[in-house]
């Protein structure tokens, strides 16, 4: 029903205004529906605390207690029981199991069960007015008022008496009406009040036929009479407690000025006549507790009112408008607070939400459109009302904090939404994005003190529609003030409304229905996309001169920093999820950073320093604050991810501080990339256990899983290093005392230490065995010695450095041959002497191999003397490895 009167509004109002207009109508509508639905529930309230009064006065404590009484209920008990056991008899619960329908219901018949109770409610509300009470009053009330209307209209057709004595005689029969009514107000209450509102009603039509009918009165006097049929309708009301009776005289008066309109009236007298009926209303809430009389006089206030601006106003009417809307707003706050303290002892403090947040919302929008040509006067509005609100809210802690604790939390709500409104609303004039975000915020809220799920959804609808009416109208303003103008703080705001509405629905989530568990996490992700979209807006704009990856990457640390506080102050665990985007953040900043060749950009570069050392100090902050609330598995995650950036960074500074030195070759850079990456394994090696933290609480991990990735890079730099020529300028090339063949012996150096240390600690990795590693080892150690060859070749003898020129080299073959000769002995000898077959096994092929390339030499071509030389010296060096091990080893660890 909200849904289809939403609906509707909405697409009258888009022939109007567009798509906006179907938003502002569909809201409308969804909150009058609302109001009728809290109609409901108060009449249904009502009535259940009557009942149960009448109850008490009906039943004295003594009968209940009496004995005879508790003597009964235990016989009635005992005859329930054999009965129920008795044989052949069908006991209650079994009955009604046998009779239970088998299986899901159909989607028809859900159909048909949802809407049953709706329309037998209809028929019954029909059927009681017709069957229930005086019936033949009831109708008859009704026929005389469309006879006297019908009777006017006659005469007034024929002229058969004269219109004067016409409508005075009317006006006399409607008097004596009224009087009888009055008059049996005691013995028959319920016809009584019927004839009261007939003859108050019959009064209303002769006032109107006298003034605009037939012009016998004039305006002014018509307004006054219908204003004293107003209070007398509502004293009459409250002095018989006829709510009814009262709403009738009210809508009667909101009605007058518009029947009686001509179009060229005062608006002056027009809100002077409001100002009347309202302090009638407020007199009448004084007394009564009655919710529709208040939304009555609040709607037609306001609509009357907007109807009137959107075509009469003028700025020159401003002076003589803006008293009667303060006034206004004025009178239903105290009403508002009247109702919430004239509820019944166990209803005390419940308030009224359309009326508590749509009336700020309501007066917000028509004072924008009072002082939209002022410069800076919505920001002092906004100002004025955040102060008004927190003002009221502390004056009702101070009186009344027992019985208004709500009431006092929503004005109080209300004040700061106002109040933090004012600071971007002076800087910058849009507001209707945040106004609607914060209001959206608070009706969530109230929606769950309230256990109300309509209210909670139209906060949400609310908030939503911000979104589209900020991303459709505000942009970034020129000549802004950094993190101070209305797209940032619109941003800001937006989100904080999103966040504040997934906190409370998680703390209230026990009170959610199943299905709105899945809104927490959306508005959680919605408000931290607002707050990063806004920030990087932001840092485009106003921190070009600091460098865009650095100036986002210290919004980002301001923004885990106060999510950390905001996750110890209010204890709310799912917003932990979001200081998980620090690290990605940090490696998407860097990659992006070393991505930017082209101005060899480094990340230390102006604030870059700054920048990532805060970045390290609060990442690896929140790992120590929240290591008890993350699950072990991330944790170690974003421990060694955290290590594995600030290794990068520490290499590529290093290799920018290198490069920047002048005269030195590229090898010095490249050296980098291999030196700092060993320096931090052997730093991880020598601290162990000896830290406290994270390195020795997390020792397992970091020299475990935390030494793939460095060991890692290491082989593959170690293997990218054997097609550099590696120029030492401005040294000179001297064998093995060069940066790039020293850079690759501490390479092997360090990762034979971290597999040895590895495995003395016991950090056992299940895809990384010993065995395997030390033979990885040995290959990278064999194509490190030939690439040592192969540049003292190159530097020596200038063959190119490039394999088609070496290989073609009689020097380098040569070279090559008396090295792998050499190192068949030393495999075999040793083999032989710790009995490892397979060692043997490799040291022979590799013999095989140099005798196989010596016999495929052509002695008769350039460099004979260089082949013969390494004929000879490999066969001294078979003669040695037949003496000392002709045969391998006959088992795995025996010596000979």
């Amino acid at each position: 029903m909200h849904l289809i009167l939403g609906l509707a509004i909405g697409f009258m109002a888009i022939l109007r205004f567009g798509l906006s207009g179907f938003i502002m109508g569909g809201l409308i509508g969804v909150l009058t529906a609302e109001v009728l639905a809290l109609r409901k529930r108060v009449n249904s309230l009502e009535r259940s605390v009557q009942s149960e009064k009448s109850l008490e006065d009906r039943i004295p404590h003594e009968v209940v207690f009496s004995p005879p009484a508790a003597e009964a209920v235990a016989s009635q008990e005992v005859l329930r029981k054999k009965a129920a056991t008795a044989p052949g008899m069908v006991p209650p619960a079994k009955e009604a199991d046998r009779l239970a329908p088998v299986g899901p219901a159909s989607f028809f018949d859900r159909f048909l069960a949802r809407y049953r109770g709706k329309a037998i409610k209809l028929s019954e509300t029909i059927s009681h007015f017709f069957t229930s009470g005086n019936l033949v009053l009831k109708i008859g009330i009704i026929i005389i008022f469309f006879g006297v209307a019908f009777l006017l209209k006659y005469a007034a057709q024929r002229n058969m008496i004269p219109i004067e004595l016409r409508l005075i005689g009317v006006a006399v029969s409607g008097m004596a009406v009224l009087g009888i009514g009055w008059r049996l107000r005691q013995s028959r209450a319920g016809y009584g009040l019927v004839l009261q509102g007939g003859g108050v009603g019959i009064l209303y039509l002769v006032v109107f036929a006298a003034a605009r009918l037939y012009n016998f009165l004039p305006m002014t006097l018509s307004l006054a009479v219908m204003i004293g049929l107003v209070a007398l309708s509502g004293m009459l009301a409250v002095l018989q407690e006829a709510k009814y009776l009262a709403v009738f005289g009210i809508v009667g008066g909101f009605l007058a000025p518009v029947l009686m309109s001509t179009g060229g009236g005062s608006h002056v007298m027009l809100f002077s006549y409001y100002a009347l009926l309202n302090c009638g209303i407020l007199g009448i809430a004084w007394f009564a507790s009655w919710r529709e009389l208040n939304l009555i006089g609040f709607i037609f206030t306001f609509a009357i009112g907007t109807l009137w601006g959107s075509s009469g106003y003028q700025p020159g009417y401003f002076t003589s408008t803006e008293p009667f809307l303060v006034l206004f707003f004025v009178f239903y706050v105290v009403i508002s607070i009247l109702f919430a303290q004239r509820q019944p002892i166990n209803l005390r403090g419940f308030i009224d939400g359309p009326l508590v947040f749509g009336l700020p919302l309501v007066v917000s929008s028509l004072q924008y459109f009072l002082v939209r040509d002022l410069r800076y006067g919505m920001a002092f509005s906004a100002l004025a009302l955040g102060l008004f609100y927190l003002s009221l809210a502390t004056l009702l802690w101070r009186r009344l904090s027992q019985s208004m604790h709500l009431l006092c939390e929503a004005f109080l709500a209300l004040g700061v939404v106002f109040g933090s409104l004012a600071i971007p609303l002076a800087l910058d004039g849009q507001w209707s994005a945040s106004i609607w975000a914060l209001e959206g915020a608070g009706m969530v809220w109230v929606g769950l003190r309230q256990k109300r799920v309509l209210a909670r959804h139209f906060g949400i609808v609310l908030q939503l529609a911000a979104a589209y009416i900020f991303l459709d109208s505000v942009w970034y303003p020129f000549f802004a003030v950094p993190f101070a103008n209305q797209y940032f703080l619109g941003c800001a705001l937006l989100a904080l409304a999103a966040l504040f509405s997934s906190y409370f629905l998680d703390r209230y989530q026990n009170e959610l229905k199943k299905w709105e568990r899945y809104f927490l996490l959306p508005l959680m992700i919605l408000g931290l996309i607002w707050w990063y979209v806004g920030g990087l807006r932001e840092v485009d704009k106003q921190m070009a001169h600091i460098g865009m990856e650095n100036g986002f990457l210290l919004f980002c640390c301001v923004g885990s920093i106060l999510t950390g506080m905001a996750c110890k102050k209010l204890a709310w665990p799912r917003l932990e999820l979001a200081l998980y985007l620090q690290l990605p953040a940090m490696v998407l900043l860097a990659l992006m950073s070393f991505a930017d060749f082209s101005s060899r950009f480094h990340l230390f570069a102006g604030w870059g320093a700054l920048a990532w050392t805060i970045a390290f100090v609060v990442q690896y902050r929140i790992l120590y604050l929240f290591a008890g609330n993350w699950p072990t598995r991330n944790l170690v995650a974003w421990h060694l991810g955290t290590m594995w950036l600030l290794l990068f960074v520490l290499c590529d500074e290093g290799a920018w501080a290198m490069h920047q030195l002048p005269g030195l070759g590229e090898v010095w850079t490249t050296i980098c990339w291999a030196l700092v990456p060993s320096i931090f394994l052997l730093l991880l090696l020598q601290l162990g256990k000896g830290t406290s933290w994270p390195a020795g609480k997390y020792a397992s991990d970091y020299l475990g899983m935390g030494g793939v990735l460095p060991a890692l890079c290491l082989v593959l730099w170690l293997v990218e290093s054997f097609r550099i020529a590696g120029d030492p300028l401005p040294l000179p090339y001297i064998t093995l005392f060069n940066p790039i063949e020293l850079s690759g012996l501490i390479v092997l150096i360090v990762l034979m230490l971290w597999v040895l240390r590895r495995k003395k600690a016991g950090y056992y990795i299940k895809r990384l065995p010993e065995k395997q590693s030390f033979w990885g080892l040995g290959v990278l150690f064999f194509c490190w010695v030939n690439s040592v060859v192969a540049r003292s070749v190159h530097f020596y003898v200038g063959i190119p450095y490039f394999p088609d020129s070496l290989y073609h080299s009689v020097i380098f073959q040569a070279a090559i041959a008396a090295l792998w000769g050499f190192g068949a002995m030393a495999m075999t000898v040793w083999a032989t002497r710790k009995g490892s077959r397979a060692l043997w096994g490799v040291g022979a092929i590799l013999l095989s191999m140099v005798v196989l390339k010596l016999f495929a030499v052509d002695l008769s071509g350039t460099g004979t003397i260089a082949r013969i030389i390494s004929f000879l010296v490999v066969g001294v060096l078979m003669l040695i490895i037949g003496y000392f091990s002709p045969l391998p080893p006959k088992t795995e660890g025996n010596s000979r």
